[in-house]
């Protein structure tokens, strides 16, 4: 009876504060950008935290130089610290709304040669004319009716983790593809993991411009994986012994230990030749598995190492410390301050109106429509740098259910939890050494009482190769603080930085230049597999 009464009140609750949300971002929206002709904002800072390496280049270890871009008439503007492993992207490929001419050569002290007498140049995205113009228009929340135009087809596989939720793992193939003679035997496989309330739809959700389908045509084995829930919950009730309050008894501890696990496993289990695999996560996702990476000698049983199933792991705009709009935004203080009461937020899904008002309006204009202006409004992030062909696609593959705990984890102040808000330090602390090693770059072993979980290894070919894409502009998590401490605690051959200046959070995946400036330095520094028995990953031709 209890638990009842406390679903209609929070149900009541919640429809309110959407509520307010949705009419406050119509406002913003209709009010201030077309009628009182206000540009669409974007907030362009970044975190408070300044990049502050304690071994400083020796200026002979930086290097100003460009790459050509097909995203772009410019060839990109990239600095490189050699000696911290950071390649700085200064590249501006689109003026920011409601910016200053002059705003990004200030800011970074970049060159200005993109400029004219008119101002600076808006460089034309060339895909315009071919590719973009190649893809459907059409609004289908179904990841095969598009991939099958690219003689691409999505297996579906439904897997069962050890704590019994049932999750979708999907796999992309060719058209021809035969299960019998097997013709992707030999692709390394590579495995997508995405963020909160997403699914693993938002790395395809761009078709011929998105990273799922750049990969795929390098010659990669490309298998994407939700978490549980997702966008149909479902249970081995068996394995839950029978018990419902199970069903939403869960966070970002079990999505690591059990979903990333199962993922993992199972991909291995499918794919031929290969012991170990990429990971390649985006937000959460790169939370859920660097905390397996850090953590994983408390999280794992002695039969499963998630450290030594993985050759590269790849973080997209990687979620290890709070960013200040966390602080900052009122709604997001709003759902600190109510997340832990079961009378506000409930106990089992969170905000299962977002999932209802998902499953009627899906594949709807208006549906994209509402959806960015909402995300729009709250994070102050915006579409300058997307392809607005694609961007209402972007938004038909999420919401997705996630359980009011994941969210506690997310953003609980009681201090008897340990929250990403308030206790980040705790599962990733800071000044301790997360993957030692013993012979390197580094003149001196790390002391033993700075080392935090991983055993020392001897080279640091014995941990996977860990690739960071960190966006400035991204005020939702703190790149800046994961950069200090890898280049101040970690062996500098364990690690790549980027740190891209234009990009904000979700850019990382739907810029419309995201191939060149992430996809194309994926393929130039992945770690390939030394297994003698695993045929050579990189195929010339398209699979």
């Amino acid at each position: 009876m209890l638990g009842t009464l406390q679903q209609i009140l929070s149900s009541i609750i919640l429809t309110c504060f959407l509520s307010v949300l949705f009419y406050l971002s119509l406002w913003h929206n209709f009010i201030s950008i077309h009628f009182q002709k206000k540009p669409d904002p974007r907030d362009i800072r970044s975190s408070k935290t300044n990049i502050n390496p304690n071994k400083k280049p020796s200026p002979n270890k930086i290097r100003r130089h460009s790459r050509k871009s097909v995203s772009s008439s410019t060839p990109l503007d990239l600095e490189n610290d050699d000696e911290n492993n950071i390649e700085y992207d200064h590249t501006i490929t689109s003026l920011q709304a409601n910016l200053p001419m002059d705003y990004f050569s200030k800011i970074n002290n970049t060159r200005t040669d993109q400029q004219t007498g008119d101002g600076p140049t808006i460089n034309e995205n060339p895909f315009q004319g071919d590719v973009l113009a190649l893809e459907d228009s059409r609004l289908v929340p179904d990841l095969k009716y598009y991939y099958n135009q690219y003689n691409i087809d999505i297996e579906e596989f439904r897997v069962t983790t050890d704590d019994g939720f049932v999750i979708d793992l999907w796999h992309m193939v060719p058209m021809d593809y035969d299960k019998k003679t097997r013709p992707r035997d030999g692709k390394y496989p590579l495995l997508l993991l995405h963020g909160l309330l997403q699914s693993a739809g938002a790395f395809a959700s761009s078709g011929r411009k998105s990273l799922a389908y750049y990969l795929y045509e390098q010659g990669f084995d490309i298998w994407l994986g939700n978490n549980r829930c997702g966008f149909n919950p479902d249970w081995d009730m068996q394995k839950l012994n029978n018990d419902k309050r199970k069903k939403w008894d869960w966070d970002i501890h079990e999505m690591c230990q059990y979903d990333l696990k199962c993922l993992i496993e199972e991909v291995l289990r499918r794919t031929e030749h290969f012991e170990k695999l990429t990971l390649v996560a985006h937000s959460q996702g790169t939370t859920q598995s660097l905390m397996g990476l850090v953590n994983g000698e408390k999280l794992y049983g002695p039969t499963f190492k998630l450290i030594d199933k993985i050759d590269n792991f790849i973080a997209l705009a990687p979620a290890i410390y709070p960013g200040p709009l966390l602080h900052e935004k009122a709604f997001v203080r709003f759902m600190g301050m109510g997340v832990d009461s079961p009378w506000i937020f409930g106990t089992k899904s969170f905000i299962p109106l977002m999932m209802l008002m998902r499953n009627i309006g899906a594949g709807s204009k208006l549906f994209s429509f509402f959806s960015y202006i909402m995300f729009n409004y709250m994070f102050d992030w915006n579409d300058a740098l997307w392809d607005k062909k694609l961007r209402d696609r972007n938004f038909l593959f999420s919401p997705v259910n996630i359980s009011v705990k994941l969210m506690q984890w997310w953003l609980s102040p009681d201090p008897s939890k340990t929250s990403f808000k308030y206790g980040s330090e705790t599962i990733f602390p800071h000044a301790k050494t997360w993957f030692p090693v013993k012979s390197g770059d580094n003149p001196e072993f790390v002391a033993e009482e700075n080392i935090h979980l991983n055993p020392p290894r001897e080279t640091n070919h014995d941990f996977p190769q860990i690739m960071l894409f960190i966006p400035k502009q991204d005020r939702l998590v703190n790149g800046e603080h994961l950069i200090n401490h890898f280049v101040n605690h970690e062996d500098n051959s364990v690690y790549k930085i980027w740190y891209i200046d234009e990009y904000s959070h979700l850019d990382v995946l739907w810029a419309h230049d995201v191939i060149e400036r992430i996809g194309k330095p994926i393929i130039d520094n992945i770690r390939y597999p030394t297994n003698p028995a695993a045929v050579d990953p990189m195929i010339s031709q398209s699979p």
